[in-house]
């Protein structure tokens, strides 16, 4: 199991942000390992998602639980189901800080049914937050979400 964190400034509103990462059917137009998901809403703030992806050269599929909370600036998740994965959750925390920018706090905590390296699982991990801060970044400017 991995654990990693990761907070940026970036140059986008709180609410852009938000809809971006809430817009799950959107993922696979701009979340590079996404290759589909399937979308149920369960209630306003809640979604379950199963996700279609290709991580470290291997197609795999998770569900996952999301929890939505505008107001405090959350979107958390929890894995529910996978193929490979045993424990998938994190965080999305994000605060307004005016003028079009928002502190964004990316954390999640990863592990495999099958055996990885620890050092390789810890890369994966690292160098995943700062492409998919970057990645939301991106969509969120262009959607104008």
């Amino acid at each position: 199991m991995a654990e990693a964190s990761l907070t940026k400034i970036l140059d986008v509103s709180k609410e852009k942000l938000f809809a971006a990462i809430t817009r799950y059917e959107d993922y696979p137009q701009f979340v590079t390992a996404t290759k589909k998901v399937e979308v149920e809403r369960k209630a306003p703030g809640q979604a379950r998602v199963k996700y279609y992806t290709n991580i470290l050269g291997k197609d795999l599929w998770y569900v996952l639980e999301h929890t939505e909370d505008f107001e405090k600036g959350i979107v958390s998740w929890k894995l529910v189901d996978s193929d490979l994965l045993k424990i998938d959750n994190g965080t999305w925390t994000l605060k307004d800080l005016g003028n079009g920018k928002t502190e964004t706090t990316y954390a999640l905590e990863l592990g495999f049914k099958i055996w990885i390296p620890g050092p390789v699982l810890k890369t994966l991990t690292a160098t995943t937050l700062p492409s998919v801060i970057a990645e939301f970044e991106g969509r969120a400017k262009k959607a104008g979400a």
